[in-house]
């Protein structure tokens, strides 16, 4: 058995492309069927590399895209078969599966449920119609509504709605309405993230010509403040930079363990895996691979029984110990000082207190846990991009 017990599902299929989005995806629906044939291949082939066969279980599994629920339900069910093979998927297992509120059946949706589905991650971005528009998203206002309730209707309590800040013309007055909206659909979660402009999308294409001018970043900074400080006030668990839970019980599981470096599989094309391998001396290294972003060649290599093309990389003792920076100072639970001693081999201290010491007294960072973690605080947050340069400077 494939040694990671977080899964990831990539189904690199849209109906069209949202004009902020870089995730690969293609909108020939028509090669679903093939891609479930080879993705079903892929699981199998790859758990067949591995000399273990014991199932521990999968504590994840996660369908993002694209928009997975273009997926039928002899599709999802055919998936989630092959994982149960490889992996093992129990009752707890938290299975998420990405949806766009314009691609909802409700009786797709109950399916879903039966199977094991017991978490919708909602792509609404935003309840206004102009900023819809905007984004180039096929649903409106009403239909990301209407798909809470369908969601909900269809036994499936555990929602979280991705919303969008920092567009052009936004006020903080707009986001706080937008945010208590959201609100009153009674999610469990909400990511909230902000607008950037990533090349070969269609919001970098108007831009070029002129035709979109994003917000200016300090704005965007000030309206991430204010949607922290709301939903604090609300009484939400702000566990990430960007997420937001309703109690820390319903924070995303898949996604902590990104955020905490736990090794994790990912399946289909453009999809990344992370490993770690241990050498019978006892040497660890620390591996990361990806398939090509290109769904004609994983369908076509699956289809004679060969792996998908792919490649990797080992980690150097830096790159992890950027990562380990960069992941931990996102997070609330921030830098664990044994971990960074151990990665550091006892000089994470003698490298970073200076700094550190620096952002406490200027109200950037708080020590927690008897000094035993360095958390950044909310106007920590706020500068993250330049906290993270100050560490790597040091690195």
């Amino acid at each position: 058995m494939i040694e990671s017990a977080h899964l990831y599902i990539h189904v690199p299929f849209c109906i069209k492309k949202c004009r902020y989005c870089d995730f690969y995806s293609e909108t020939d629906l028509s090669l679903i069927p093939d891609y479930v044939t080879a993705l079903v291949r892929e699981i199998r082939l790859r758990s067949q590399l591995t000399a273990s066969r014991s199932k521990s279980g999968a504590a994840t599994v996660y369908f993002g895209g694209g928009t997975p629920s273009l997926l039928g339900p002899r599709q999802l069910e055919s998936i989630l078969r092959a994982l149960d093979n490889a992996f093992g998927l129990w009752r707890q297992t938290e299975i998420t599966l990405e949806a766009n509120p314009g691609t909802l059946d409700e009786i797709h949706l109950k399916s879903f449920r039966d199977m094991g589905v017991n978490r919708v991650s909602l792509g609404v971005q935003s309840l206004d119609p102009a900023q819809l528009s905007l984004l180039g998203r096929i649903h409106s206002a009403e239909g990301a509504v209407c798909a809470v309730k369908k969601v909900r209707a269809a036994g499936i309590e555990n929602i979280s709605i991705d919303l969008m800040y920092g567009l052009p013309g936004q006020t903080e007055k707009h986001l706080i309405r937008e945010l208590e909206a959201a609100l009153g659909l009674n999610p469990a979660h909400l990511s909230c993230y902000m607008l950037t402009m990533e090349p070969g999308t269609g919001l970098h294409a108007m831009h070029e010509r002129g035709m979109f001018l994003p917000m200016a970043q300090s704005d965007q900074v000030d309206l991430f403040c204010a949607a922290a400080q709301y939903l604090k006030a609300c009484g939400w668990d702000h566990y990430e930079v960007s997420n937001f839970a309703r109690h820390t019980s319903l924070r995303s599981l898949h996604n902590s363990a990104y955020w905490q470096m736990v090794p994790y599989h990912g399946f289909g094309p453009a999809a990344h895996s992370y490993a770690v391998k241990f050498d019978t001396d006892g040497s660890a290294a620390y591996k990361r691979f990806w398939n090509a972003p290109d769904l004609d060649g994983y369908i076509r290599a699956l289809k004679s029984g060969k792996i998908p093309p792919s490649d990797h990389e080992t980690l150097t003792l830096e790159q992890r110990q950027m990562e380990y920076v960069m992941v931990g100072l996102r997070t609330s639970m921030g830098l664990d000082i044994r971990t960074g001693q151990n990665l550091w081999r006892n000089r994470f201290l003698t490298v970073f207190q200076s700094l550190m010491e620096n952002l406490e007294n200027q109200g950037f960072a708080r020590p927690r846990d008897a000094g035993q973690r360095f958390v950044l605080t909310l106007d920590g947050w706020m500068r993250l991009d330049s906290i993270i340069a100050s560490f790597v400077e040091r690195i």
